[in-house]
């Protein structure tokens, strides 16, 4: 990490050209309806900073993220999340740091983006990511398609909120942050992602790729009365496309997961399944747009709560200088009561304000329970 920080100053000081994008929030979010004795409220400044050098063939790209919680200290971070070195080259490009690396196409669930960890300390009920430190290629063909290479060398330490947060799920028993490996001693894990866009007599992005690694899914270890993340090895193959019909936008995600088994670990291997369909009506008032998505999701992997789920919702576009959206979706489990449903807003207020608000309602065997939150966050960007 050093040498990256070297690197960064280094080129800060010699590129010519600068970027940035940077803002500082403040959060709000009311639970209504909890667990018993847990917190009613979360009062937060946030912060984000997204920083670009680049000159000839050298870029260099920084994102921090800082989040100071007013009664939860579990939830404070101030994270590096991006800081990478890229140079082109004729047929290919060479990343080295620290880097979010997205995968996937639905909008319930992202079942292959599986390289990042998420950031629960930020918000457990959304999927926001963690960078990942890493060395990786794209490599350019011929056709405009190309392949990636990523290999990512260790995994951090995993936090959660406090006990007094209604998104710890650990009842009463504590939690240590401390990443334990089901294998023992820490291994790199790997990721090959194939992607062509086609546009010929159909416009589709596909991709297809294999994972080698620790999963996206944690289970845990007690250890001195203590709960411990464990991460275990498994192999993926998966795909995600997406194909243009007109006004119809098809969807699909897939992937089979070998579980690597261990002296700690004896799973079965499971698959999930993703697939949807967006269809979107143009200038149904002005120049508004209103998109009607149904998605369908289906696996036999027990550590996940889309099983068997239907994923409806509706995406209003005002297409505006504001970048106005409304997003209001429903999940309901087709095998037992669970449900949940949501409504989002984002906006720009003016060139230096953007509004957010979320509400949601969960009614789940989980550990939520019956949850209501009512979410706002308004950011000044500069």
């Amino acid at each position: 990490m050093k040498i990256l920080v070297l690197l960064f100053l280094y080129f800060a000081f010699c590129f010519a050209e600068f970027s940035s994008k940077n803002y500082l929030g403040l959060e709000y979010k009311s639970y209504l309806k909890k667990q018993d004795k847990r917190i009613d409220n979360n009062s937060a400044i946030t912060f984000q900073s997204q920083i670009e050098y680049e000159k000839e063939d050298y870029k260099i790209q920084v994102l921090v993220e800082a989040l100071k919680d007013t009664k939860e200290e579990q939830r404070d971070f101030f994270n590096l999340e991006e800081l990478y070195f890229t140079k082109n080259f004729d047929d290919f490009d060479f990343y080295l740091g620290r880097k979010i690396v997205f995968l996937g196409s639905l909008e319930g669930l992202n079942i292959v983006d599986i390289f990042n960890r998420q950031n629960y300390q930020k918000d457990s009920l959304s999927k926001y990511k963690k960078g990942a430190n890493l060395v990786s290629l794209r490599y350019f063909f011929e056709d405009d398609s190309n392949l990636d290479f990523y290999v990512k060398f260790f995994e951090d330490d995993i936090k959660m909120p406090s006990k007094n947060s209604p998104y710890y799920a650990f009842s009463s028993m504590d939690y240590s942050k401390k990443v334990k490996f089901s294998n023992k001693n820490e291994e790199a894990s790997f990721l090959l992602n194939y992607s062509k866009t086609i546009d010929d007599e159909i416009i589709a992005d596909t991709a297809y790729g294999i994972f080698y690694g620790y999963d996206e899914n944690i289970l845990y270890e007690i250890n001195d009365n203590k709960l411990n993340p464990l991460l275990f090895q498994s192999a993926k193959v998966f795909t995600h496309n997406t194909f243009i019909l007109e006004d119809t936008l098809v969807k699909l995600e897939a992937s089979y997961t070998k579980v690597l088994d261990d002296e700690l670990v004896d799973m079965d291997g499971f698959y999930s399944l993703g697939a949807g369909l967006e269809y979107t009506l143009e200038n149904i008032y002005s120049n508004h747009s209103l998109g009607i998505i149904g998605e369908y999701y289906k696996s036999n992997n027990n550590l996940t709560s889309f099983d068997n789920d239907l994923f409806l919702a509706l995406r209003y576009s005002l297409n505006d200088k504001d970048s106005s959206e409304f997003l209001f979706a429903f999940v309901k489990d087709l095998e037992d009561k669970d449900k949940s449903t949501y409504l989002k807003y984002s906006g720009r207020l003016n060139d230096f304000l953007n509004l957010s608000f979320d509400a949601r309602y969960i009614d789940s065997s989980s550990y939520l329970d019956e949850h209501f939150r009512l979410t706002s966050e308004i950011k000044y960007y500069f």
